[in-house]
């Protein structure tokens, strides 16, 4: 009788043990709550998209922004359809929103050429987000 009850202790506190480097909020995929946060953090620490005035791109077109750049040294607007590959890593593709007033901004890994690591929606009269959209 001791002897089970000494196993079923040793056996209690290996599960104890083992539950402590598990991750909290996610599943064995890790997806979860943190990879959620993680995904939105870009929009939660820059919730204004600092691009002055007369430099967003025009009705149809969209722009590459490098936000560590002045508005001056910034690329031209262009047709959309010829944004694929020419962001660099940590910039931003403007995009015409789903209404007049709004235009989708997605921003490009600093680190990883080419992927997307989080699209909002901003209020293309003040730079104010709208909503986060999360990756595509």
């Amino acid at each position: 009788m001791i002897k089970r009850t000494a196993i079923v202790a040793v056996f209690g506190l290996i599960a104890l043990g083992t539950s402590a480097f598990a991750d909290d909020g996610k599943d064995e995929s890790g997806k979860g709550k943190q990879r959620q946060e993680e995904r939105s953090s870009y929009f939660h620490q820059h919730g204004h998209a600092r691009i002055p005035n007369g430099h967003l791109p025009p009705p149809g077109e969209c722009r590459i922004w490098y936000p560590d750049r002045p508005a001056g040294h910034q690329p031209p607007p262009f047709k959309c359809g010829e944004a694929r590959g020419r962001v660099e890593p940590g910039g931003w593709l403007i995009t015409p929103g789903s209404r007049p007033q709004e235009v989708e901004v997605s921003v490009y890994d600093p680190r990883r050429p080419g992927i997307v690591i989080d699209v909002g929606i901003f209020d293309a009269r003040t730079g104010s987000m709208i909503r986060i959209v999360g990756t595509k």
